[in-house]
């Protein structure tokens, strides 16, 4: 099962509504801002980083936001986080860099979540793949992630 199969079926199983968009392939939070027409605080930024310890988690953040290395790594409870090989991310996620989603991933990853995302009325992510984009409403991507909040 695809990652973009597995998230509809996640969002069917819970009742969430969502909606997809179809657009041309984007490779940052600006460019998906743009295809949209949204803003970029309403896109969601999803890294997938090493800790210290070499435990893989995902980090989701507003795709306006850039990583505060020193509170992300207090976060999780460890000294260090950095971003994961793109190698690593395929074969723990399903999917390449650049449009991991927030939930959904293969196997299934610690979620930390920047609470400023669910501010948010709606928010955007991609589905794995770079030329589509989920729409849910925010507090159902907290639900479903069910993250530890930064």
């Amino acid at each position: 099962m695809t990652p973009e199969e597995k998230i509809i079926s996640i969002l069917k199983e819970n009742n969430i509504f969502y909606e997809i968009f179809e657009h041309e392939p984007v490779y940052t939070n600006p460019a998906m801002a743009e295809a949209l027409n949204v803003t970029e605080a309403e896109t969601v930024k999803s890294l997938v980083m090493l800790t210290k310890e070499k435990e893989m988690i995902v980090l989701v953040l507003p795709g306006n936001k850039k990583v505060n290395w020193k509170l992300a790594a207090a976060g999780v409870g460890t000294k260090k986080v950095s971003f994961a090989k793109p190698e690593q991310v395929s074969a723990k996620v399903g999917c390449e860099v650049g449009c991991v989603p927030p939930f959904g991933q293969s196997d299934p990853l610690p979620i930390y979540m920047d609470k400023d995302l669910t501010k948010n009325e709606y928010v955007y992510f991609n589905p794995g793949v770079h030329d589509k984009s989920f729409k849910v409403k925010a507090w159902d991507l907290k639900k479903l992630c069910n993250p530890k909040m930064l």
